[in-house]
């Protein structure tokens, strides 16, 4: 009876530090389009508009992959995390190159973090973070990503090790470029025996920099199927409105394309449209910008 009442105890305790993260999926793109989350979490894929797919491209070994539509008649798919690893999906119907995402998974875990911040100071970030208890841990690695998906480790700071009282570490990031408006971090802990644990990705909004709303806009000329792709920043979740006008004047396209607070990736499908020279407005948070492009 102890042994059943043990085991119950052990299952009530994995399920309450269990997480459950939402994936958006609108306009050409997973939002957020990545994550670090912990085994026994919840990966909740919610659609937004549009027809789409949420089909798993590599998986770790012993991980079930999925392929499920994302529709008006299948809004929500909920995929439970068993395995650490790496995990990579995109949508069958626009392609990996147009709509993909990943999320990485950790398991046990060398410390106990309880917070991981960001602050801005003297106009940088300024991270914080903090242990409860620290188990077996060698070093932090702290990574920074200027497109939410490629990180990069910026900074080695040394863990205490074992440890059962509160830590606090801080590291003052004074390499982001001006002109970039929205910087990711994620903490990785690593561990003696060189196991990693990732927190959860956090964003940073450079108030300094220069508005801008257009990050990057390719290929231009546009060829073949007609697929723009887009970049671009946004203040608060929302949309941005496009429109495609010829040398004349004439308004050739005009739609909305979704966005999310930080760095967003939007498609334009432009198959139909004659070649030719255009002008494209976009307009999102106050700010207008114009480009020229070419269709071949």
């Amino acid at each position: 009876m102890k042994k059943i009442l043990f085991f119950f105890l052990c299952l009530l305790c994995i399920e309450s530090k269990a997480t459950m993260w939402t994936v958006l999926v609108e306009d050409f793109q997973f939002s957020p389009s990545a994550l670090n989350v912990g085994i026994g979490d919840m990966i909740h894929f919610a659609w937004v508009n549009g027809g789409h797919t949420s089909t798993s491209s590599t998986v770790p070994v012993g991980a079930a992959t999925w392929d499920v539509a994302m529709n008006v008649l299948h809004p929500t798919f909920d995929y439970t995390v068993t395995v650490a690893g790496s995990y990579n999906f995109f949508c069958k119907i626009h392609g990996a190159l147009v709509m993909s995402g990943s999320f990485s998974a950790t398991g046990v875990t060398p410390v106990t973090l309880s917070a991981f911040n960001i602050s801005s100071q003297n106009d940088k970030p300024f991270l914080l973070w903090t242990t409860l208890t620290e188990n077996n841990a060698d070093h932090f690695s702290l990574r920074r990503s200027y497109n939410g998906k490629d990180f990069t480790e910026i900074a080695k700071i040394l863990c205490a090790g074992n440890s059962s009282v509160e830590k606090s570490y801080s590291f003052a990031d004074e390499k982001i470029p001006a002109s970039i408006k929205y910087v990711y971090y994620t903490l990785a802990t690593i561990d003696k025996d060189g196991k990693t644990q990732l927190s959860p990705i956090k964003i940073y909004k450079n108030k300094t920099a220069l508005a801008k709303l257009i990050t990057s806009i390719s290929p231009n000329p546009i060829r073949g199927m007609g697929h723009l792709m887009l970049q671009f920043n946004a203040e608060k979740p929302g949309s941005m409105k496009v429109k495609i006008v010829d040398l004349q004047g004439h308004i050739i396209l005009q739609t909305d394309v979704a966005a999310v607070e930080g760095i967003n990736n939007g498609h334009i499908h432009l198959g139909e449209i004659q070649g030719g020279i255009y002008i494209i407005y976009f307009s999102l948070d106050g700010i207008n910008e114009s480009y020229k492009i070419t269709k071949e």
